[in-house]
C-alpha cells in the first residue's frame, strides 16, 4: 500500500524528480571510473548522488544510500539510464522503509536484472547496428555528395571541406542525437514505473528498432555496394565486355542476398559466413572449369 500510495503522488511532489536534469547530466560520466573489479559502480553511484542527497538527509542513511550502489554493475553506458531512473524512484521508496532488508535486498536484484537486461538491448542497437550505420552513412554522403577519394584512393580528388567533413560530421550526429536522447527517455521511463525488473522494457520496441537498423543497414550496404561497382565499370569500362560486367555485379549482388536469407533464416553470421565461402569456391571451381574469367 506504501508503494501505491508513494506512487500515485504527483512527480514534482517526489524528492528525486527535480534532480532528474542533474542525474542526466552525470550519467553521461558513468564510464569515467570504470574499473576492472565493480565496473560502472563509480560512475553509478556520481549519478544518482543528486537524487539521493535530495531524498536523504547528510547522515548514517545517506551514506548508507551510497555504499549500496558501489557493488558490481555494468550495463551498455546509453542505456544505463533506465537503471538510473528506477533506482532513484526505489530510493525514495527505500527512505520511507529504514531498516527494510527485504526491500534492500529487492532493489539491488532489479538494479543487477534491469543492467544485464539493458545491455543485451543495447548492444545489439549501438555496438551492432548504429556504430557500422555511421561509416555506411559517410561513406553515402559522400558518394551522393560526388565524391569518390573512398573508392579511387589513388587519384587527385580536391573535395570542398564542407563535403569531405559532411561525410563523418553526419554519422557522428545521428549516432550522437540517438544515444543522447536515449539517455534521457531512460532515467524519465525508469523513474515513472520505478520499482520492477521489468521497468522500461516496454517503453519502444525494441525488436521492432532492432530489425528496422538492421534493414537500414543492409540498405546501405546494398546502396554502397551498386553505387561503388557503377563507379569502377564507368572508369574501367571500354565498351566492350557487357555480359562479363553483368555477370559481375550479378555475383556480388547474389553474395548479399545470400547473407540476408541466412540472416533472415535465424542462422548465426558464422554459418552465413561459412556458406558464403562455400558458394563463392563452388562459383569459382565452375568458373575455372568453363574457362570463364571473372
Amino acid at each position: 500500500m506504501n508503494n501505491v500510495c508513494e506512487k500515485s503522488r504527483p512527480s514534482a511532489a517526489r524528492p528525486g524528480y527535480s534532480a532528474l536534469p542533474e542525474v542526466f547530466v552525470r550519467s553521461f560520466f558513468i564510464q569515467a571510473g570504470w574499473n576492472s573489479e565493480r565496473f560502472q559502480n563509480l560512475g553509478f553511484a556520481f549519478s544518482i548522488m543528486p537524487a539521493l542527497r535530495k531524498i536523504y538527509e547528510p547522515g548514517e542513511r545517506f551514506n548508507a544510500a551510497v555504499l549500496r550502489h558501489l557493488g558490481i554493475v555494468n550495463t551498455q553506458p546509453y542505456m544505463a539510464g533506465f537503471v538510473i531512473g528506477n533506482i532513484v524512484s526505489m530510493e525514495e521508496e527505500m527512505a520511507g522503509r529504514p531498516g527494510d532488508a527485504e526491500f534492500e535486498k529487492k532493489m539491488l536484484g532489479v538494479k543487477a536484472a534491469m543492467a544485464s537486461g539493458f545491455a543485451a538491448i543495447g548492444d545489439r542497437i549501438f555496438w551492432g547496428r548504429l556504430k557500422p550505420l555511421t561509416t555506411q552513412l559517410c561513406i553515402v554522403v559522400w558518394l551522393m555528395s560526388g565524391f569518390y577519394g573512398w573508392l579511387f584512393t589513388g587519384a587527385a580528388f580536391r573535395p570542398s571541406m564542407a563535403v569531405l567533413f559532411g561525410g563523418p560530421l553526419a554519422g557522428v550526429a545521428v549516432y550522437g542525437a540517438f544515444a543522447v536522447y536515449m539517455r534521457w527517455v531512460g532515467i524519465k521511463k525508469g523513474y515513472s514505473c520505478g520499482g520492477g525488473s521489468n521497468c522500461g522494457f516496454d517503453a519502444v520496441n525494441w525488436s521492432g528498432l532492432i530489425r528496422l537498423l538492421s534493414v537500414t543497414g543492409f540498405a546501405f550496404s546494398l546502396l554502397i555496394a551498386i553505387g561503388a561497382f557503377g563507379l569502377l565499370v564507368a572508369h574501367n569500362w571500354s565498351g566492350e565486355d557487357t555480359g562479363g560486367q553483368a555477370l559481375k555485379a550479378a555475383l556480388a549482388l547474389g553474395v548479399m542476398a545470400l547473407q540476408r536469407v541466412t540472416r533472415k533464416s535465424g542462422r548465426s553470421v558464422f554459418f552465413a559466413v561459412g556458406l558464403i565461402l562455400a558458394v563463392s569456391t563452388a562459383l569459382f571451381m565452375a568458373a575455372e572449369k568453363f574457362q570463364i574469367y571473372l
